[in-house]
């Protein structure tokens, strides 16, 4: 199954999406007033905005990029957390010192926990046992309990702690310290302090790389990002971007972190292999915060596929050689019997309707003439004779089952199809594919039932090859077909047709002062 990689950048009142891999603008979404940090669900569905300026959540459907509900929280939220089962959603509440708890599949607040002042960040334990809180007012930590929906521990940490992140491993929980220009490493077996890390100034968020040991931390003062090490505790690398950074993410194949520059209304992309600035966008105002995932819905068939983004092709397991049938051409066509007349058996009636099945169609053999068409290469009048079998199943008035079989009316075809060039040695084929249906209730009499029958006809051209391919889902609905047409030409068709044959212009006698005497 086949998925897009976006990025949701919040703005004015608004959130941007983007292509993560083709950087593309896909749509700007109206949410509340000044959003913060949002939060994608682990399974894609949806994207959970806080609104600092409303005291709301927007919760945006992925899969049809719009707002699908708004969730009164408490007072300036700033951020969101959800647990890896998607189904809990934590909203930080930097004006009332609380976290609103958000029920994911019904989008209501189910309870609302206290905790520290000024709470501004919040993540869950990857195994979804604990929820940290950092608040900025308090320089502390809050670690709550998701059965209970209590705070079981605080832990003291930095001046002004904002973004936290747990590692992969889920054993260190690592705080920025806005104040004191350094992340806190706490140990998240014993809640007790491993170590201090010296980076920029002003910190605000921080992420982790999903696939290797690395965080990531904007410094708002500094205009970089400090790149540190899970396994020495140390910044291994620090990365010049815009103006004070804010809100940050990595792309689920650890190969990009976009950063949110909110002091020159840009979005700085940096590849992870080589800790440089791989692209800058330009946003249409600030942003603030970013949360980049994939999008939880299928691409349509025959749409485009990206392959610069590794997620569309992630769920192909190998390249496989196969031997199928390839069709060349196909073309479609509908069938309609509004009258077709089945004879009743005699001395049973009168009978009711139970059912009417219908086989596949079969090309008649030996009704198949393909003729090329000189003035078009490759292209070949194809007519042939199509049969439908059908089952019809009554009850009589005795209440017994009566089965009757035969055939819908032949139908004659007469249509261009495209035949390949190929070498005399190979085969192609001519085949059909149909649906039949009863359109309307059957019409009895004392003798015959009358039905009105629609068919759906689907023509191919196939001949028997080796590809290499993956599986893309369905193929998608073939153009109609051609009709052939005769050499015959109605000379009436000219005739109506008013860009054609204009209103002639002597129609009406001419007047006196039309005449070249008078002009």
């Amino acid at each position: 199954m086949l998925f897009e990689t976006h990025a949701w950048v919040t703005l004015n009142n608004s959130v941007a999406i983007y292509n993560v891999y083709s950087d593309e603008l896909i749509a700007t979404i109206p949410v509340g007033v000044t959003p913060f940090f949002p939060k994608r669900t682990p399974d894609g569905t949806k994207v959970y905005v806080p609104n600092f300026g409303s005291n709301t959540v927007s919760v945006i459907c992925t899969n049809k990029n719009h707002v699908i509900a708004t969730i009164p929280v408490g007072l300036a939220p700033t951020a969101v957390a959800i647990d890896p089962t998607s189904t809990t959603a934590y909203v930080t509440n930097s004006g009332s010192g609380t976290v609103s708890v958000i029920n994911i599949p019904t989008d209501t607040v189910v309870a609302t926990i206290t905790v520290g002042n000024g709470p501004v960040d919040a993540t869950v334990a990857r195994d979804g046992s604990r929820v940290y809180v950092s608040n900025s007012t308090d320089n502390t930590v809050s670690v709550i309990n998701p059965t209970t929906n209590a705070v079981v521990a605080t832990i003291a940490v930095g001046t002004s702690p904002n973004g936290l992140v747990t590692s992969l491993d889920n054993t260190k929980l690592y705080v920025v310290n806005s104040g004191s220009n350094n992340v806190t490493v706490i140990n998240t077996a014993t809640n007790g302090l491993l170590t201090t890390i010296t980076v920029g100034t002003n910190p605000q968020k921080i992420a982790a790389n999903p696939v290797n040991p690395f965080l990531y931390v904007t410094n708002n003062a500094s205009n970089n990002v400090s790149v540190i090490s899970t396994v020495t505790n140390t910044v291994i690398a620090t990365v010049a971007v815009g103006l004070n950074p804010l809100g940050l993410d990595v792309t689920g194949d650890g190969t990009q972190v976009w950063v949110a520059n909110n002091g020159d209304s840009s979005i700085s992309i940096i590849n992870t292999a080589t800790n440089t600035i791989s692209a800058a966008l330009p946003t249409a105002f600030p942003p603030r915060g970013i949360t980049i995932g994939r999008v939880g819905s299928a691409l349509e068939p025959g749409a485009p596929i990206d392959l610069t983004d590794p997620y569309q092709l992630e769920e192909v397991s190998e390249s496989v050689c196969i031997i199928v049938e390839k069709v060349y051409a196909s073309c479609q066509q509908r069938e309609c019997f509004p009258t077709f007349l089945v004879n009743l058996p005699i001395g049973a009636g009168p009978f009711t309707f139970v059912s009417m099945t219908f086989a596949n169609g079969i090309i008649v053999p030996g009704s198949i003439a393909i003729t090329p068409i000189p003035s078009r290469p490759n292209f070949s009048r194809v007519q042939f004779t199509i049969q439908i079998p059908y089952t019809l199943t009554l009850r009589d008035a005795s209440g017994a089952i009566v089965v009757l079989t035969g055939n819908l009316p032949d139908i004659l075809k007469d249509i261009v199809l495209y035949f390949p060039p190929t070498r005399p040695e190979f085969d192609l084929n001519l085949r059909i594919e149909t649906r039949s249906e009863v359109l309307v209730s059957p019409i009895f009499t004392a003798t015959t039932t009358q039905l009105a029958i629609g068919s759906f006809v689907i023509t191919k051209v196939t001949g028997l090859v080796q590809l290499l391919v993956p599986a893309f889902g369905f193929c998608p609905e073939p153009p109609l077909c051609e009709e052939f047409q005769t050499l015959e030409l109605n000379p009436c068709l000219t005739f109506v047709d008013t860009t054609l044959t204009p209103f002639p212009s002597d129609f009406f006698p001419p007047q006196l002062d039309d005449s070249a005497c008078f002009k």
